[in-house]
């Protein structure tokens, strides 16, 4: 007996071991509606002070900071929580800008991944980029991996999809099964999701899955504020337990935000 129980006893020393040793390995992600003062212990902030943020009336709310992108690199302000299991995410935002090349959406990054040219650091974004004057002063959706949207199923610019530089409400989501991504968006963040695409990516766990923002030109090249209303998974109730039906509310308060 005392073989059985002493296996036993290593058994459970081995399990907390590796509990703790994988770290982000044993979480999942968690929903949140962004009510209080203080962000939630379970977010990660990257360059927190390029970009100044709050909580504010239910919304995390981010001025972007300057030289800040996810394309060739990622140097976002970027809220982020980790994890090693499949998922279905999704926020919705309010993006202001002006007159600057913008970028804000969902991100899954792996850091211990190599991207298609051999650097380490590999993702998938669904994101909103905000053109300036030398392209219209206008957005587009894009869904990409690192450095490229030309690869099978990636989106350079989603069709039927172009608003104009200023206030502009809308929803992102991504849904991961094992090594496949698929995304989905709402114009002027409600209605119903429309599919933007599904990609294979082999992205290495954990992953940073997340949301974040940036301007991506240098100081004094125009302005963007984000108001996220939430970071919801699927399969994870809210913090508080109280849902959020973000239907209507982007369409009723943008105005509201705006103005303060």
């Amino acid at each position: 007996m005392k073989y059985i129980a002493r296996f036993i006893g290593w058994g459970v020393v081995l399990a907390i071991t590796l509990t703790f040793a994988g770290g982000v390995f044993a979480q999942s992600l968690r929903s949140d509606d962004f009510i209080g003062t203080s962000l939630n212990s379970f977010w990660k902030v990257q360059n927190g002070e390029k970009s100044p943020w709050k909580l504010k009336d239910g919304w995390l709310v981010a001025e972007a900071g300057f030289n800040q992108n996810v394309w060739d690199s990622d140097t976002s302000t970027r809220f982020y929580q980790a994890t090693d299991k499949d998922f279905d995410v999704e926020t919705s935002m309010i993006v202001d800008y002006k007159d600057a090349c913008t970028v804000a959406g969902i991100i899954a990054l792996s850091k211990t991944t190599k991207d298609s040219k051999g650097r380490d650091s590999e993702w998938v974004t669904l994101k909103l980029w905000g053109r300036g004057a030398a392209q219209g002063n206008n957005a587009v959706l894009q869904y990409q991996r690192r450095e490229d949207d030309a690869a099978a199923g990636y989106v350079g610019t989603q069709a039927g999809y172009n608003p104009k530089q200023g206030t502009i409400p809308v929803a992102l989501r991504v849904k991961r099964t094992g090594n496949d991504y698929e995304a989905w968006f709402k114009p002027d963040g409600k209605g119903d999701w429309v599919r933007v695409s599904k990609v294979t990516n082999e992205l290495k766990n954990p992953l940073e899955i997340g949301i974040y923002v940036g301007i991506c030109e240098g100081a004094g090249a125009g302005k963007m504020t984000v108001s996220f209303d939430n970071f919801l998974e699927a399969s994870s109730p809210l913090v508080g337990g109280v849902a959020v039906d973000p239907k209507d509310r982007l369409a009723v308060t943008w105005g509201a935000i705006k103005r303060k």
